[in-house]
Protein backbone atom coordinates (compact mmCIF):
# COMPACT_ATOMS: atom_id res chain seq x y z
CA UNK A 1 0.00 0.00 0.00
CA UNK A 2 2.83 2.52 0.57
CA UNK A 3 4.01 1.45 -2.62
CA UNK A 4 1.27 2.15 -4.18
CA UNK A 5 0.57 5.98 -2.61
CA UNK A 6 4.44 6.36 -3.35
CA UNK A 7 3.69 5.82 -7.09
CA UNK A 8 0.78 8.01 -7.68
CA UNK A 9 2.26 10.99 -5.66
CA UNK A 10 5.55 10.73 -7.75
CA UNK A 11 3.05 10.20 -10.70
CA UNK A 12 0.96 12.96 -9.82
CA UNK A 13 -1.89 11.49 -10.11
CA UNK A 14 -3.75 13.66 -7.63
CA UNK A 15 -3.59 16.50 -5.44
CA UNK A 16 -5.26 17.15 -1.95
CA UNK A 17 -7.67 20.36 -2.56
CA UNK A 18 -10.27 21.80 -0.83
CA UNK A 19 -13.10 20.43 -2.12
CA UNK A 20 -15.50 22.94 -3.97
CA UNK A 21 -19.16 23.29 -3.11
CA UNK A 22 -21.24 21.00 -5.16
CA UNK A 23 -18.63 18.98 -6.56
CA UNK A 24 -19.33 14.95 -6.24
CA UNK A 25 -16.35 12.62 -4.52
CA UNK A 26 -15.88 9.30 -6.17
CA UNK A 27 -15.68 6.78 -2.95
CA UNK A 28 -12.24 4.88 -2.96
CA UNK A 29 -11.11 1.63 -2.02
CA UNK A 30 -7.79 -0.98 -1.48
CA UNK A 31 -7.93 -4.16 -3.71
CA UNK A 32 -5.79 -7.11 -2.87
CA UNK A 33 -3.70 -9.67 -5.12
CA UNK A 34 -1.24 -11.90 -4.70
CA UNK A 35 1.09 -12.03 -7.83
CA UNK A 36 2.68 -15.81 -8.41
CA UNK A 37 5.63 -16.07 -9.97
CA UNK A 38 6.09 -19.31 -13.03
CA UNK A 39 6.95 -21.89 -10.49
CA UNK A 40 3.45 -20.94 -8.35
CA UNK A 41 5.35 -19.14 -5.31
CA UNK A 42 4.24 -15.89 -4.34
CA UNK A 43 6.06 -13.08 -6.37
CA UNK A 44 5.00 -10.37 -4.83
CA UNK A 45 2.20 -8.99 -2.50
CA UNK A 46 -0.26 -6.00 -5.01
CA UNK A 47 -1.96 -3.10 -3.92
CA UNK A 48 -4.14 -1.27 -6.09
CA UNK A 49 -6.07 1.74 -5.20
CA UNK A 50 -9.43 1.64 -7.37
CA UNK A 51 -12.00 4.50 -7.87
CA UNK A 52 -15.84 3.54 -7.12
CA UNK A 53 -16.33 3.89 -10.97
CA UNK A 54 -19.67 2.18 -11.02
CA UNK A 55 -20.70 5.79 -9.37
CA UNK A 56 -19.80 7.87 -12.46
CA UNK A 57 -22.29 9.54 -14.62
CA UNK A 58 -22.56 9.55 -18.31
CA UNK A 59 -21.81 12.64 -19.79
CA UNK A 60 -20.70 14.50 -17.05
CA UNK A 61 -17.68 12.36 -15.20
CA UNK A 62 -16.95 10.42 -18.54
CA UNK A 63 -17.34 10.86 -22.49
CA UNK A 64 -15.48 8.43 -24.69
CA UNK A 65 -14.47 5.15 -22.81
CA UNK A 66 -13.32 3.06 -26.08
CA UNK A 67 -9.92 1.59 -25.62
CA UNK A 68 -8.80 -2.01 -27.81
CA UNK A 69 -6.86 -4.76 -26.36
CA UNK A 70 -5.46 -7.24 -29.25
CA UNK A 71 -7.17 -9.93 -30.54
CA UNK A 72 -6.01 -13.50 -29.86
CA UNK A 73 -5.69 -14.29 -33.59
CA UNK A 74 -3.23 -11.32 -34.26
CA UNK A 75 -1.04 -12.84 -31.30
CA UNK A 76 -1.25 -16.31 -33.22
CA UNK A 77 -0.60 -14.56 -36.56
CA UNK A 78 2.20 -12.59 -34.40
CA UNK A 79 4.12 -15.59 -33.27
CA UNK A 80 3.51 -17.83 -36.35
CA UNK A 81 5.38 -14.85 -38.08
CA UNK A 82 8.40 -14.68 -35.38
CA UNK A 83 8.56 -18.67 -35.43
CA UNK A 84 8.70 -18.50 -39.38
CA UNK A 85 11.71 -15.69 -39.79
CA UNK A 86 13.78 -16.98 -36.57
CA UNK A 87 12.78 -13.26 -34.90
CA UNK A 88 13.16 -13.01 -31.19
CA UNK A 89 10.30 -12.48 -29.38
CA UNK A 90 10.60 -10.33 -25.86
CA UNK A 91 7.72 -9.16 -23.51
CA UNK A 92 7.43 -5.97 -21.39
CA UNK A 93 5.14 -4.87 -18.49
CA UNK A 94 4.31 -1.28 -17.74
CA UNK A 95 3.67 -0.77 -14.29
CA UNK A 96 0.67 1.39 -12.87
CA UNK A 97 -0.43 2.17 -16.79
CA UNK A 98 -3.61 3.65 -15.95
CA UNK A 99 -2.07 6.47 -14.14
CA UNK A 100 0.02 7.99 -16.98
CA UNK A 101 -3.21 8.65 -18.57
CA UNK A 102 -4.57 12.64 -18.64
CA UNK A 103 -8.09 13.21 -17.55
CA UNK A 104 -10.32 15.93 -19.83
CA UNK A 105 -12.54 16.21 -16.84
CA UNK A 106 -12.46 17.82 -13.63
CA UNK A 107 -12.80 14.96 -10.94
CA UNK A 108 -12.80 14.40 -7.03
CA UNK A 109 -12.14 11.34 -5.40
CA UNK A 110 -12.34 10.73 -1.41
CA UNK A 111 -9.25 10.49 0.46
CA UNK A 112 -7.15 7.01 0.45
CA UNK A 113 -8.52 4.77 3.55
CA UNK A 114 -5.67 4.63 5.86
CA UNK A 115 -3.65 8.00 4.21
CA UNK A 116 -6.09 10.63 5.20
CA UNK A 117 -4.66 13.85 5.92
CA UNK A 118 -5.76 15.88 9.12
CA UNK A 119 -8.05 18.31 7.45
CA UNK A 120 -11.48 16.25 6.50
CA UNK A 121 -12.57 18.88 4.20
CA UNK A 122 -9.90 18.21 1.66
CA UNK A 123 -9.91 15.43 -1.36
CA UNK A 124 -8.07 14.51 -4.05
CA UNK A 125 -8.40 16.14 -7.06
CA UNK A 126 -7.77 13.98 -9.81
CA UNK A 127 -5.09 14.99 -12.50
CA UNK A 128 -4.79 11.73 -14.33
CA UNK A 129 -6.84 8.81 -14.91
CA UNK A 130 -7.01 6.27 -12.08
CA UNK A 131 -7.80 2.59 -11.61
CA UNK A 132 -11.38 1.67 -11.36
CA UNK A 133 -12.11 4.83 -13.22
CA UNK A 134 -14.63 4.18 -16.63
CA UNK A 135 -12.35 6.41 -18.60
CA UNK A 136 -9.00 5.47 -17.15
CA UNK A 137 -8.55 1.92 -20.01
CA UNK A 138 -9.12 5.22 -22.90
CA UNK A 139 -6.48 7.59 -21.48
CA UNK A 140 -4.27 5.05 -20.80
CA UNK A 141 -4.89 3.83 -24.66
CA UNK A 142 -4.69 7.70 -25.80
CA UNK A 143 -1.56 8.54 -23.91
CA UNK A 144 0.25 5.26 -24.99
CA UNK A 145 -0.89 5.85 -28.49
CA UNK A 146 0.83 9.73 -28.72
CA UNK A 147 4.11 8.12 -27.47
CA UNK A 148 4.81 4.99 -29.30
CA UNK A 149 4.15 7.92 -32.98
CA UNK A 150 6.63 9.87 -31.32
CA UNK A 151 8.80 6.69 -31.71
CA UNK A 152 7.70 5.99 -35.51
CA UNK A 153 5.11 3.28 -34.63
CA UNK A 154 1.76 3.12 -36.08
CA UNK A 155 -1.26 1.34 -34.98
CA UNK A 156 -2.33 -1.40 -37.55
CA UNK A 157 -5.18 -0.71 -39.50
CA UNK A 158 -5.97 -4.54 -38.81
CA UNK A 159 -5.53 -4.66 -35.24
CA UNK A 160 -5.35 -1.10 -33.74
CA UNK A 161 -3.50 -2.92 -30.19
CA UNK A 162 -0.57 -4.03 -32.67
CA UNK A 163 2.17 -1.09 -33.50
CA UNK A 164 4.36 -1.30 -36.17
CA UNK A 165 7.17 0.61 -37.32
CA UNK A 166 9.13 -0.54 -40.22
CA UNK A 167 11.72 0.70 -43.19
CA UNK A 168 13.06 -0.84 -46.07
CA UNK A 169 14.92 -3.73 -44.34
CA UNK A 170 13.76 -3.48 -40.54
CA UNK A 171 10.44 -4.16 -39.17
CA UNK A 172 9.48 -3.81 -35.11
CA UNK A 173 5.86 -5.77 -34.61
CA UNK A 174 4.46 -4.02 -31.13
CA UNK A 175 1.18 -5.99 -29.61
CA UNK A 176 -0.46 -4.46 -27.18
CA UNK A 177 -3.10 -5.82 -24.23
CA UNK A 178 -3.57 -3.34 -22.02
CA UNK A 179 -0.35 -2.80 -20.13
CA UNK A 180 1.48 -6.10 -21.03
CA UNK A 181 3.70 -6.12 -24.49
CA UNK A 182 5.28 -8.17 -26.73
CA UNK A 183 7.63 -6.98 -29.09
CA UNK A 184 9.65 -9.27 -31.80
CA UNK A 185 11.76 -7.76 -34.69
CA UNK A 186 14.16 -9.16 -37.83
CA UNK A 187 17.18 -6.84 -36.00
CA UNK A 188 17.87 -7.86 -32.46
CA UNK A 189 19.23 -4.33 -31.37
CA UNK A 190 16.11 -2.56 -32.81
CA UNK A 191 14.23 -4.79 -29.95
CA UNK A 192 16.71 -3.66 -27.23
CA UNK A 193 16.70 -0.02 -28.47
CA UNK A 194 12.74 0.11 -28.60
CA UNK A 195 12.65 -1.33 -25.19
CA UNK A 196 14.97 1.11 -23.78
CA UNK A 197 13.32 4.04 -25.70
CA UNK A 198 9.64 2.82 -23.87
CA UNK A 199 11.13 2.34 -20.65
CA UNK A 200 12.02 6.32 -21.03
CA UNK A 201 8.48 7.47 -21.12
CA UNK A 202 7.18 4.54 -18.65
CA UNK A 203 7.95 2.66 -15.89
CA UNK A 204 8.57 -0.97 -17.08
CA UNK A 205 9.57 -4.33 -16.02
CA UNK A 206 11.66 -5.83 -18.98
CA UNK A 207 10.93 -9.77 -19.07
CA UNK A 208 13.40 -10.51 -21.94
CA UNK A 209 12.31 -13.61 -23.87
CA UNK A 210 8.31 -13.84 -23.56
CA UNK A 211 7.36 -17.07 -21.83
CA UNK A 212 4.18 -16.39 -20.41
CA UNK A 213 1.38 -13.84 -21.58
CA UNK A 214 -1.94 -13.74 -20.69
CA UNK A 215 -1.96 -17.08 -18.96
CA UNK A 216 -0.91 -19.01 -22.22
CA UNK A 217 2.94 -19.96 -22.23
CA UNK A 218 5.04 -19.63 -24.46
CA UNK A 219 8.30 -21.67 -25.16
CA UNK A 220 10.68 -21.86 -28.06
CA UNK A 221 12.34 -25.07 -29.68
CA UNK A 222 15.53 -25.89 -30.85
CA UNK A 223 14.72 -25.20 -34.24
CA UNK A 224 13.45 -21.70 -33.45
CA UNK A 225 9.51 -23.16 -33.31
CA UNK A 226 7.34 -21.18 -31.19
CA UNK A 227 4.99 -23.44 -29.25
CA UNK A 228 2.00 -22.28 -27.39
CA UNK A 229 0.13 -23.86 -24.75
CA UNK A 230 -2.41 -23.36 -21.70
CA UNK A 231 -1.02 -26.70 -19.51
CA UNK A 232 -0.86 -25.07 -16.24
CA UNK A 233 -4.07 -23.20 -16.65
CA UNK A 234 -5.74 -26.75 -17.14
CA UNK A 235 -3.48 -28.56 -14.53
CA UNK A 236 -5.34 -25.65 -11.68
CA UNK A 237 -8.75 -26.13 -13.48
CA UNK A 238 -8.59 -30.05 -13.05
CA UNK A 239 -7.32 -29.24 -9.06
CA UNK A 240 -9.73 -26.82 -8.61
CA UNK A 241 -12.28 -29.36 -9.70
CA UNK A 242 -10.91 -32.67 -8.51
CA UNK A 243 -10.71 -34.21 -11.70
CA UNK A 244 -6.28 -34.68 -11.19
CA UNK A 245 -7.07 -38.33 -11.33
CA UNK A 246 -9.79 -38.09 -13.54
CA UNK A 247 -10.49 -41.01 -16.26
CA UNK A 248 -9.92 -39.40 -19.38
CA UNK A 249 -12.46 -39.07 -22.37
CA UNK A 250 -11.05 -39.70 -26.05
CA UNK A 251 -13.36 -36.67 -26.97
CA UNK A 252 -14.88 -33.30 -25.83
CA UNK A 253 -18.20 -34.14 -26.76
CA UNK A 254 -19.07 -38.10 -27.17
CA UNK A 255 -19.65 -39.12 -30.71
CA UNK A 256 -23.20 -38.46 -32.06
CA UNK A 257 -24.64 -36.72 -29.18
CA UNK A 258 -27.30 -34.42 -29.35
CA UNK A 259 -27.76 -31.92 -26.59
CA UNK A 260 -31.02 -30.25 -25.87
CA UNK A 261 -32.36 -28.07 -23.65
CA UNK A 262 -34.02 -28.67 -20.15
CA UNK A 263 -37.47 -30.03 -20.21
CA UNK A 264 -40.23 -30.30 -17.60
CA UNK A 265 -39.26 -33.10 -15.27
CA UNK A 266 -35.59 -33.18 -16.07
CA UNK A 267 -33.72 -32.80 -12.95
CA UNK A 268 -32.09 -29.21 -13.04
CA UNK A 269 -29.15 -28.34 -10.45
CA UNK A 270 -29.60 -27.09 -7.22
CA UNK A 271 -26.98 -24.44 -7.92
CA UNK A 272 -26.89 -23.57 -11.86
CA UNK A 273 -23.57 -20.68 -10.74
CA UNK A 274 -21.88 -23.86 -10.14
CA UNK A 275 -22.49 -24.77 -14.55
CA UNK A 276 -21.78 -21.01 -15.29
CA UNK A 277 -18.64 -20.92 -13.78
CA UNK A 278 -17.49 -23.77 -14.84
CA UNK A 279 -18.22 -22.75 -19.03
CA UNK A 280 -16.18 -19.35 -18.41
CA UNK A 281 -13.47 -21.25 -16.97
CA UNK A 282 -13.40 -23.73 -19.87
CA UNK A 283 -13.79 -20.93 -22.74
CA UNK A 284 -10.84 -19.04 -21.79
CA UNK A 285 -9.23 -22.19 -24.10
CA UNK A 286 -10.69 -22.40 -27.56
CA UNK A 287 -10.31 -18.91 -28.23
CA UNK A 288 -6.95 -18.85 -27.14
CA UNK A 289 -5.39 -22.69 -27.59
CA UNK A 290 -7.51 -25.09 -27.92
CA UNK A 291 -9.87 -25.11 -31.63
CA UNK A 292 -10.44 -28.64 -30.71
CA UNK A 293 -12.86 -28.37 -28.18
CA UNK A 294 -14.30 -25.00 -29.92
CA UNK A 295 -17.46 -26.89 -30.97
CA UNK A 296 -18.49 -28.44 -27.38
CA UNK A 297 -18.19 -24.92 -25.68
CA UNK A 298 -19.95 -23.42 -28.41
CA UNK A 299 -22.94 -26.12 -27.52
CA UNK A 300 -22.84 -26.15 -24.01
CA UNK A 301 -22.63 -22.93 -23.60
CA UNK A 302 -26.20 -22.04 -24.84
CA UNK A 303 -27.50 -23.75 -21.52
CA UNK A 304 -26.20 -21.47 -18.68
CA UNK A 305 -30.01 -20.29 -17.83
CA UNK A 306 -31.68 -23.59 -17.05
CA UNK A 307 -28.27 -26.05 -17.08
CA UNK A 308 -29.73 -29.49 -16.18
CA UNK A 309 -27.56 -32.48 -14.59
CA UNK A 310 -26.99 -33.81 -18.00
CA UNK A 311 -25.14 -30.36 -19.17
CA UNK A 312 -23.42 -30.53 -15.89
CA UNK A 313 -22.32 -34.29 -16.91
CA UNK A 314 -21.29 -32.74 -20.29
CA UNK A 315 -19.39 -29.82 -19.05
CA UNK A 316 -17.12 -32.32 -16.88
CA UNK A 317 -16.72 -34.59 -19.64
CA UNK A 318 -14.83 -31.95 -21.49
CA UNK A 319 -12.97 -31.53 -18.11
CA UNK A 320 -12.13 -35.58 -18.70
CA UNK A 321 -10.86 -34.78 -22.29
CA UNK A 322 -8.96 -31.70 -21.04
CA UNK A 323 -7.38 -34.28 -18.59
CA UNK A 324 -5.61 -36.45 -21.16
CA UNK A 325 -4.98 -33.62 -24.14
CA UNK A 326 -3.66 -30.92 -21.15
CA UNK A 327 0.05 -30.97 -23.01
CA UNK A 328 -1.40 -29.95 -26.26
CA UNK A 329 -0.18 -27.36 -28.24
CA UNK A 330 -0.15 -25.17 -31.36
CA UNK A 331 3.46 -25.24 -32.43
CA UNK A 332 4.27 -22.58 -35.19
CA UNK A 333 6.96 -23.82 -37.14
CA UNK A 334 10.82 -22.88 -36.86
CA UNK A 335 11.85 -21.57 -40.51
CA UNK A 336 10.32 -22.72 -44.11
CA UNK A 337 7.54 -21.46 -46.39
CA UNK A 338 4.83 -19.57 -44.80
CA UNK A 339 1.63 -20.09 -46.38
CA UNK A 340 -1.68 -19.24 -44.91
CA UNK A 341 -4.53 -21.63 -45.64
CA UNK A 342 -8.28 -22.01 -44.58
CA UNK A 343 -10.81 -23.88 -44.59
CA UNK A 344 -14.73 -24.08 -43.85
CA UNK A 345 -17.15 -25.98 -43.36
CA UNK A 346 -21.13 -26.56 -41.91
CA UNK A 347 -23.72 -28.99 -41.02
CA UNK A 348 -27.04 -28.34 -42.11
CA UNK A 349 -30.04 -27.97 -38.81
CA UNK A 350 -27.44 -29.52 -36.63
CA UNK A 351 -29.20 -27.70 -33.70
CA UNK A 352 -32.41 -29.68 -32.67
CA UNK A 353 -33.86 -26.88 -30.73
CA UNK A 354 -33.71 -24.14 -32.99
CA UNK A 355 -33.06 -25.96 -36.44
CA UNK A 356 -30.30 -23.62 -37.01
CA UNK A 357 -27.02 -24.95 -38.22
CA UNK A 358 -23.82 -24.62 -37.21
CA UNK A 359 -20.19 -23.02 -38.91
CA UNK A 360 -17.29 -23.58 -38.60
CA UNK A 361 -13.81 -22.51 -40.22
CA UNK A 362 -9.89 -22.73 -39.37
CA UNK A 363 -7.08 -21.03 -40.69
CA UNK A 364 -3.34 -22.13 -40.48
CA UNK A 365 -0.39 -20.36 -40.54
CA UNK A 366 3.21 -21.41 -40.07
CA UNK A 367 1.89 -25.39 -39.23
CA UNK A 368 -0.74 -24.23 -36.70
CA UNK A 369 -3.97 -22.47 -36.06
CA UNK A 370 -4.43 -19.16 -36.02
CA UNK A 371 -8.05 -18.16 -36.12
CA UNK A 372 -11.28 -20.24 -35.65
CA UNK A 373 -14.80 -20.42 -35.15
CA UNK A 374 -17.99 -23.02 -34.32
CA UNK A 375 -21.22 -21.17 -33.88
CA UNK A 376 -24.80 -21.09 -34.81
CA UNK A 377 -25.80 -19.83 -38.00
CA UNK A 378 -28.08 -16.26 -37.70
CA UNK A 379 -30.80 -17.84 -39.68
CA UNK A 380 -32.33 -21.29 -40.37
CA UNK A 381 -30.58 -22.11 -43.83
CA UNK A 382 -33.32 -23.82 -46.06
CA UNK A 383 -31.12 -26.27 -47.90
CA UNK A 384 -26.95 -27.39 -47.26
CA UNK A 385 -26.20 -25.33 -50.27
CA UNK A 386 -27.54 -22.31 -48.15
CA UNK A 387 -25.59 -23.49 -44.64
CA UNK A 388 -22.93 -23.92 -46.19
CA UNK A 389 -22.37 -20.59 -48.30
CA UNK A 390 -23.08 -19.33 -44.67
CA UNK A 391 -20.02 -20.77 -43.59
CA UNK A 392 -17.81 -19.69 -46.76
CA UNK A 393 -19.12 -16.01 -46.02
CA UNK A 394 -18.02 -16.17 -42.41
CA UNK A 395 -14.30 -17.38 -43.40
CA UNK A 396 -14.27 -15.15 -45.92
CA UNK A 397 -14.64 -12.69 -44.18
CA UNK A 398 -11.90 -13.37 -41.82
CA UNK A 399 -9.82 -14.32 -44.56
CA UNK A 400 -10.17 -10.59 -45.76
CA UNK A 401 -9.11 -9.40 -42.39
CA UNK A 402 -6.24 -11.85 -42.26
CA UNK A 403 -5.15 -11.18 -44.97
CA UNK A 404 -4.61 -7.26 -44.60
CA UNK A 405 -3.47 -8.16 -40.92
CA UNK A 406 -0.38 -10.31 -42.99
CA UNK A 407 0.06 -8.24 -45.59
CA UNK A 408 0.95 -5.64 -42.43
CA UNK A 409 3.60 -8.00 -41.00
CA UNK A 410 5.34 -8.31 -43.73
CA UNK A 411 3.41 -11.51 -46.04
CA UNK A 412 2.53 -11.02 -49.57
CA UNK A 413 -0.45 -11.53 -50.59
CA UNK A 414 0.52 -14.93 -52.23
CA UNK A 415 0.92 -16.20 -49.17
CA UNK A 416 -2.92 -16.71 -48.53
CA UNK A 417 -5.19 -19.47 -49.83
CA UNK A 418 -8.47 -19.03 -50.74
CA UNK A 419 -10.39 -20.74 -47.61
CA UNK A 420 -12.25 -24.03 -49.13
CA UNK A 421 -15.08 -26.54 -48.35
CA UNK A 422 -14.08 -29.70 -46.51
Amino acid sequence: MDEEITAQLTNGTWELAKTPPGARILPCRWVYKIKRAEDGGIERFKARLVAKGYEQQAGIDYGEVFAPTSRFASLRTFLAVAAAKGMPIHQLDVSTAFLNGELEEDLWMEQPPGYESADPEQACRLLRSIFGLKQAPHCWYVKLVAELDKLGFQPSKSDPALSIKRDEKEIVCLLIHVDDFLTTSNDKELIKKVKAAIGEVFKIQDLEEAKVFLGMEISRGVNGEVKLSQQRYIEALLQRHQFVDAKPRMTPLPPGSRVLPAEDGETELADSTKYRALIGELNYLPTSTRPDIAQAMSVLARFMEKPSKAHMGLALGVLRYLAGTKDFRLCFGGGGELTMAGYSDSDWAGDPATWRSTTGYVFTLGGAAISWNSQLQRTVAASSVEAEYQATWAAVREALWLSKLAGEMGLGSDAIEIPRGR
